[in-house]
């Protein structure tokens, strides 16, 4: 996971990029947590790749999730698209949404 993560943000490789985010959404504890960290860090990279994964249906709750972490407008505008479907990561985008309006009420303080 740590040498994808350093392959995914200094290189931008694809195949890197899509083995974090199949850890992200597995069962390994570890590997979820370096597979995120790395997901978050490559910030608008990744929001490219959660849209492609969008268009192929390999998108899960969990990765919908990191968007909020990630953040910004790109993230924003993604997640509202995705919390007009139906189904669990539909209900995952519109959580994130919740928690991107409490950061973003919390910064403006």
């Amino acid at each position: 996971m740590i040498g994808a993560g350093l392959v995914w943000r200094t290189v931008g490789s694809e195949s890197a990029g899509y083995a974090l985010l199949e850890a992200f959404s597995g069962d390994g504890e570890q590997e979820k947590m370096l597979a995120g960290i790395s997901l978050v860090n490559a910030g608008e990279r990744s929001i490219h790749l959660i849209e492609k994964a969008a268009k192929t249906g390999r998108l899960t709750p969990d990765v919908v999730r990191l968007l909020a972490d990630i953040g910004g407008p790109r993230s924003r505008t993604l997640l509202t698209e995705l919390s007009g479907e139906a189904g669990a990561v539909a209900a995952a985008a519109t959580e994130s949404l919740q928690v991107l309006d409490q950061i973003e009420a919390l910064e403006g303080d």
